[in-house]
């Protein structure tokens, strides 16, 4: 399995969308923990809705189809969970992509 992101393969049309989607979802951290092969984040529902991880979703699907990729939204919890998981060896760019700096 090849581990490397392309952004190339999101069209150039959909890139500021997606960099926007993707600032966006880093400022929208609420809190974080690692899991044995990935992250899970409490993403800010009033920064960015669910529609808008499933769009963030489908783009991030294009330039890293190696990353797995869930949004579950907990009962009676305002926050959905994004799980990123990816295989060994990937936790260091996770962080550097996905966490707020």
């Amino acid at each position: 399995m090849e581990i490397a992101c392309n952004l190339n393969a999101i069209a150039q049309a959909d890139r500021p969308r997606y960099k926007d989607l993707m600032k966006r979802l880093r400022s929208a951290v609420r809190e974080h923990r690692a899991i044995s092969d990935g992250l899970e984040i409490q993403i800010d529902g009033d920064m960015f809705s669910v529609a808008e991880i499933g769009e963030w979703i489908a783009l991030e699907r294009l330039c890293c189809p190696f990353l797995t990729l869930q949004v579950t939204t907990p009962e009676n919890h305002p926050h959905p969970l994004l799980t990123v998981t990816a295989p060994e060896g990937v936790m260091p760019i996770l962080e550097a992509e996905f966490l707020p700096s």
